[in-house]
């Protein structure tokens, strides 16, 4: 797998998004919380974590997320997360989020829900 990266963008509709990369573990899962919560803390209200380009994520990532989608929720927003990968999508499924944290297949699909939360 690549090295962990985080790649910012603004789609269509001020949608945050966050194309993530490499292995999201304790060693690089703060970077992402700190690059989340500072777009929230600026703001934005709809984001979508893209790990389409991950190959695993622990818990202490999941963390990060549970947390992001809280906030949101909090200041209501939203929160979507993309990934195909089977592995990482069986990992939500493992700890019982895969009902929690809203997961789609592409990011198009993501952007399309959080697009009619306007």
């Amino acid at each position: 797998m690549s090295e962990f990266e985080i790649r910012e963008g603004l789609a269509a509709g001020g949608i945050r998004t966050f194309r993530v990369s490499g292995d999201v573990d304790f060693g690089v899962a703060p970077e992402l919380k700190k690059r989340i919560i500072s777009r929230i803390d600026a703001g934005d209200r709809r984001i979508v974590v893209d790990l389409t380009s991950t190959g695993f994520v622990d818990s202490t990532a999941i963390g990060v997320l549970v947390g992001a989608l809280k906030r949101l929720r909090d200041h209501g927003g939203s929160l979507a997360v993309v990934c195909d990968n089977e592995e990482v999508r069986n990992i939500f499924a493992v700890v019982g989020l895969e009902n929690v944290i809203p997961l789609h297949r592409s990011e198009a699909d993501a952007l399309a829900v959080l697009a009619g939360t306007a």
